[in-house]
């Protein structure tokens, strides 16, 4: 048998210590020991002290699910990534939306528990783990999707939800608000306000609802002010962007101005038109969706929405622990602007 007090037994082998392990080292009965770490009376000081000397030697800790069964909270949110590890590595939005989460839940005692997952229903079964093991006490949803088959899930298992993004107000499953149609009518007033009157838009995953409602305003933009618009999936993919970007400059009217979803894609995008002999902004404007440390040191500087991603992580976060308390659901909104840069210019007529 392995000795769960022998830290240098390698974690694989090192079985789970119960409080029955912690009850034959102290020498008392099972029951002893769960009135003494839950710090019930019953049992003297001395006792108490003993058994917490054993527990901390053993390196036990609870079970979250006996945790459960006892009516406490596992003081942690969950948020399950269904996108390409590639993508999360390298799309800043991922890292400053999560720092905002956990700088706000650290400040309540609360931890993030964060996994990754290869499509929707492999995160549904996550999350319904998560919640029937009493792992975490609210769930946090990214990337809404159209019918989208987590938030039935969820609402299911009646477990405080946050969808950022997301059109839901279900008792337990709420959103967080996004105006991606706002953002989208910024940017195409920056270009438009630049004599641009053809103009391509390279999308991210067009299943996401937040992309299907940026590519909506897009088109209402085109056809209220008389601009040639065109969409093309990117799929937050630089190869894709690369192969949509050489297909939009090969026309025979290319457009005088490409918006990318994403700052990947952008610089992707801009790094085609250099192959192709083609200047920014001077024969094609681009702007970046995402804004980074990269959009701003790059040559030509890249003209970018700028959406506090860490703000929205810190909001989503306040959120969920407000919901998870019982308390009423405040909407705060996220500041959007476009930082011009040296990539949009006057259109060359």
């Amino acid at each position: 048998m392995v000795d769960a007090a022998n830290p240098a037994e390698p974690a694989r082998k090192r079985k789970r210590v119960t409080i029955a392990d912690i009850a034959e080292r102290a020498g008392v009965t099972s029951g002893a020991v769960s009135l003494a770490v839950n710090g019930k009376p019953g049992v003297s000081d001395a006792t108490r002290a003993r058994i917490l000397d054993v527990a901390r030697e053993l390196r036990w800790r609870p079970s979250h699910a006996a945790q459960t069964l006892m009516g406490k909270n596992s003081e942690a949110v969950g948020l399950v990534l269904a996108r390409p590890a590639e993508v999360i590595g390298e799309e800043i939005f991922f890292s400053k939306f999560i720092a905002g989460v956990q700088s706000t839940l650290s400040g309540r005692g609360y931890s993030l528990m964060l996994q990754m997952a290869e499509d929707t229903a492999a995160e549904c079964a996550i999350h319904q783990a998560w919640i029937l093991d009493g792992r975490v006490d609210g769930i946090l949803v990214l990337d809404p999707r159209i019918d989208d088959p987590r938030i039935e899930a969820l609402a299911s298992l009646d477990h405080p939800t946050i969808v950022v993004g997301g059109q839901t107000d279900e008792r337990s499953v709420r959103s967080l608000h996004v105006d991606n149609g706002g953002a989208m009518r910024l940017i195409m007033d920056h270009l438009h306000g630049l004599g641009h009157d053809r103009v391509a838009y390279v999308t991210g995953d067009q299943a996401f609802r937040h992309i299907s409602e940026r590519m909506d305003a897009f088109s209402q933009f085109c056809v209220d002010h008389g601009v040639w618009g065109q969409s093309l999936a990117g799929n937050f993919d630089p190869e894709r962007a690369r192969e949509a970007t050489a297909r939009l400059a090969g026309a025979p009217r290319p457009p005088t101005a490409i918006v990318y979803d994403s700052e990947v894609m952008a610089i992707a995008g801009m790094s085609t038109l250099a192959s192709l002999e083609l200047r920014v902004p001077d024969d094609v404007s681009v702007l970046s969706w995402e804004d980074s440390t990269t959009c701003q040191v790059l040559h030509p500087t890249v003209t970018a929405l700028s959406r506090d991603a860490v703000s929205l992580g810190r909001t989503a976060a306040a959120e969920i622990l407000q919901l998870i308390a019982g308390e009423p659901v405040e909407q705060e909104d996220v500041e959007t602007r476009v930082v011009q840069r040296e990539s949009t210019g006057a259109p060359r007529r």
